[in-house]
């Protein structure tokens, strides 16, 4: 039961630093685990229980929520601060950036300074494509 709850923490805390989506799931399952740990001891079967549980949340659930995740189409165009260069790679600059609070990796086809406020073009997984405007 223990293994169960240190499992939960170290998905959850992994999908609050990485979003994408997926380590919730197996947080999800793990927290399942915790239950049903108490009523069957078999280490083995408890793997296989979270082994479906997990592909069943991920396969099933993922699609379904990522829906909801997905940036709304809005006539207001959202911005970025720049906060700093982190590298410059294959010709396109990586900068990290405050957005809604957070700070995520962006990337341009021009330079920018920091501080200054960039036009967001779209999302490519968990990385923000500043406008070229």
């Amino acid at each position: 039961m223990f293994y169960w709850g240190v499992l939960f923490a170290i998905f959850a805390i992994g999908e609050i630093v990485i979003p994408g989506l997926v380590s919730i799931w197996l947080a999800l399952a793990a927290l399942i685990m915790i239950v049903v740990s108490l009523f069957i001891e078999s280490l083995e079967i408890q793997v296989i229980i979270f082994c479906i549980l997990s592909l069943v949340f991920i396969v099933f659930f993922r699609r379904i929520f990522k829906g909801y995740m997905r940036c709304k189409e809005s006539p207001d165009v959202e911005k970025v601060k720049i906060l700093k260069l982190t590298s410059i790679e294959e010709g396109k600059y990586v900068y990290d950036v405050r957005f809604k609070g957070g700070t995520w990796t962006a990337i341009a086809k021009v330079e920018l300074n920091p501080g200054d406020i960039a036009n967001i073009g779209s999302f490519e997984g968990n990385k923000i494509i500043i406008n070229d405007n």
